[in-house]
Parts: C-alpha cells; sequence; structure tokens
C-alpha cells in the first residue's frame, strides 16, 4: 500500500514538473516569469470573460423568471466582483506568490459560484459537471507551478463535494462528480504539461541565442552586445540603491600576437580572461569590447577599491605563465553624480590611453591621472 502511494506520488509529480528536471532554481523563476509573459494575453481573457458567464447566466433567468433572478442578484454581483478583483491580481505588477495565490482563489471563487448557483436550482445539477469539467481544463494549464496546480485542484473540487453532500446526493453521485473531475484534471494537466514542453524549449532555445550574441565565443566574457545589456541593467540598479559605482578600462599589449603569432595571442587572451574572471566577486562585470580590450564594471566599489583590483590584474597579467611576457595598461574611473554609464567608460578608457602614451603597462586614475609604474614600466601594455 505504503509503494502504491508512493508510486502515485511520483507519477503525480512526472506528469507535472518532470520536464523541469535539471534546471536550477533561478532557471525555473526564468522559466516561470517568460512562461507568465507569454500566457499574459490569454489569460486576461479567461479571467475577466468567465465572470460574464455569471451575467450571462443572470439574463437568461431574468427572461424565464424575473422574480428568481432578483433574489439572486445580489449573490451573483457577489461573486462577479470576487472574479474580477482575482483577475486584476492576477494583471497586476505583484510577485509571482500573490498572482497564483489569486489563480488559485479565482478557482475556489468561480466552483463556489457553481455550487451556490446549483443549490439555489437542484434541477440543473445534470449540468453542474459539465461546467467543472470545461472550467478544470481551461484553468489548469495557466497554473505554473505544481503546487499551484494542486491547490486548484483541491479548492475547485471542494465547494461541489460540498454542494452534493447539502443535497444528500447519494454516493453514486458523489463518484460520478469525481469520475467528471478526474477527466477535466486529466485533460487539464495534459494541456499544462504539453505548454510548458513547449515553453521549455522555446525558453532554452531563447537562452542559447542570447548567449552566443552575448558571449564572446574565445574567451568566455561577455562581447560588447552583452556589456551594453547586462552593464546597464547593473548601474541602473547600483544607483537606485545609491550605491557607488567604479569601472576598469584595460588593454592588453598586442606585440606578442606579431612575435609568436595568432593561436598564442589567443591562449593569452583567454588567460587573461581567465585572470580577470579569479579576481571578480559575484555582481561584478567583465566583458572583452575589443580585440585586447576588456572592461570591469564593480558595483559598490570606490577609486580606491577599483584602483587596487586593476593593480592586482596588472600583476596577475605580468605573472602569466608562457614563452611570452605581456602586461596591461588600465584606466579606471568613479561614478560622478549625474554622470551616465557611457560618460563613466569614457573617462576609465581616455585614462587607459593616457596610461599607454605615458609608457605602458600601469594604472592610471581618471579623477588624478596619477600613474602608477612596474619596474619595467615602458616596456608593456
Amino acid at each position: 500500500m505504503v509503494d502504491g502511494r508512493k508510486g502515485m506520488a511520483a507519477a503525480w509529480k512526472h506528469a507535472l514538473d518532470g520536464q523541469l528536471a535539471g534546471l536550477s532554481g533561478a532557471e525555473r523563476r526564468s522559466l516561470f516569469a517568460y512562461a507568465y509573459r507569454n500566457t499574459a494575453a490569454s489569460r486576461t481573457a479567461l479571467t475577466f470573460g468567465l465572470p460574464l458567464l455569471f451575467v450571462i447566466g443572470w439574463t437568461r433567468d431574468y427572461a424565464v423568471s424575473p422574480a428568481l433572478a432578483m433574489d439572486s442578484l445580489p449573490r451573483r454581483l457577489l461573486l462577479f466582483w470576487l472574479l474580477v478583483a482575482m483577475a486584476l491580481v492576477m494583471r497586476s505588477r505583484l510577485g509571482a506568490v500573490w498572482r497564483e495565490t489569486a489563480l488559485v482563489a479565482y478557482a475556489c471563487v468561480f466552483s463556489a459560484g457553481i455550487a451556490m448557483t446549483t443549490l439555489a436550482e437542484p434541477e440543473r445539477m445534470s449540468l453542474t459537471h459539465v461546467a467543472a469539467v470545461l472550467t478544470t481544463i481551461i484553468i489548469l494549464p495557466f497554473a505554473l507551478h505544481r503546487a499551484t496546480a494542486a491547490a486548484v485542484v483541491v479548492v475547485f473540487s471542494l465547494p461541489l463535494f460540498a454542494m452534493l453532500r447539502v443535497l444528500d446526493a447519494d454516493t453514486s453521485l458523489f463518484a460520478a462528480y469525481a469520475g467528471f473531475l478526474l477527466v477535466g484534471v486529466g485533460i487539464g494537466l495534459g494541456h499544462r504539461r504539453v505548454w510548458l514542453d513547449t515553453a521549455l524549449d522555446v525558453f532554452r532555445l531563447r537562452k542559447r541565442l542570447l548567449a552566443r550574441i552575448h558571449v564572446d565565443s574565445l574567451t568566455g566574457l561577455l562581447n560588447r552586445e552583452g556589456w551594453e545589456t547586462r552593464a546597464a541593467r547593473a548601474f541602473d540598479q547600483a544607483m537606485a540603491a545609491r550605491r557607488p559605482v567604479a569601472l576598469a578600462y584595460l588593454d592588453h599589449f598586442k606585440r606578442t600576437n606579431d612575435t609568436f603569432g595568432h593561436a598564442v595571442g589567443d591562449q593569452l587572451l583567454r588567460a587573461i580572461a581567465a585572470t580577470l574572471r579569479s579576481h571578480c566577486s559575484a555582481g561584478e562585470l567583465v566583458a572583452r569590447v575589443g580585440g585586447e580590450e576588456f572592461v570591469v564594471l564593480l558595483p559598490g566599489a570606490d577609486e580606491d577599491a577599483v584602483f587596487a583590483f586593476a593593480e592586482r590584474i596588472r600583476h596577475a597579467v605580468a605573472a602569466l605563465p608562457g614563452p611570452f611576457s605581456s602586461s596591461v595598461s588600465c584606466g579606471v574611473a568613479r561614478h560622478r553624480p549625474g554622470e551616465t554609464l557611457e560618460q563613466l567608460v569614457a573617462r576609465a578608457d581616455a585614462a587607459m590611453l593616457e596610461a599607454k602614451r605615458r609608457g605602458r603597462n600601469m594604472v592610471l586614475r581618471a579623477e588624478s591621472r596619477v600613474p602608477t609604474f612596474s619596474e619595467d614600466a615602458g616596456s608593456g601594455a
């Protein structure tokens, strides 16, 4: 019996989220955000369209029996506005938890509306199961998370079985409703899985394409396009949080290509890229923006911190093993109030060019233009 329950649980989990196996937590959140954006139009049509069924139903009842329709009007208006409120929450910019909770509440309110209408007119019970099956088929594909899908099934079923209990329905009727709901749930979960499978395929292809567009194939660092996208976002976040931002612009001395050939030059560029990555902390961005040019954004760093960072890079590059000696020239700058990212980059770039003009293999501050020379200054980048 225990093994049977475990097998059912495993099958349930596989049917819901087996296609998401292997994704990290961050990738799942990105996938669900992408899937939510792509279902926004149909979700809006669904959540604002279903409440109209209560209005249409009331209009039909009024044509048949005005007295009965007026008696049910307050209840139908309450259900209508509750559904509209949940739909507005799902359309809002609130977090994913709120939107998923609103979908569960929506399913519960809609099911309660079906149950209340049936209790008022038991002769319509033969139509209730049809509405229940169709609603589960429609709503479940929009439940992106496994927990949301399970909650939708539970909260949608409870009002209907409570209705049967109030009406003192026969056991066979309970079984019939359970069967109808299982069919609806099965079809709804099947549609959900197909949709998530499709969304996952598109998400992975999109991620792979963006990686090719934004990543330098030689070094594995961000390329210019990737830098412009990621750095702008990190810069704006730092400005919003009122954090300092500093930037280092480095140029590698390219005499290696002329002396040892491009294969060795590429090897050196990869070594410099690895050196930059090893010295960067989480949240710091490094990119190759030109043939031998690299740029590093350091949110939270002041002028002294970025200068020390650049000095460590300069010494690490000079100590790289191989049949060559190499060096970098670097300009560093700290963000000034009111300055854009482009202006910050331009100042660090100007400081780097000045460092090369003064003899190479040095770090130069954009603010003070005070260089630091190595022992063999003048022989490198």
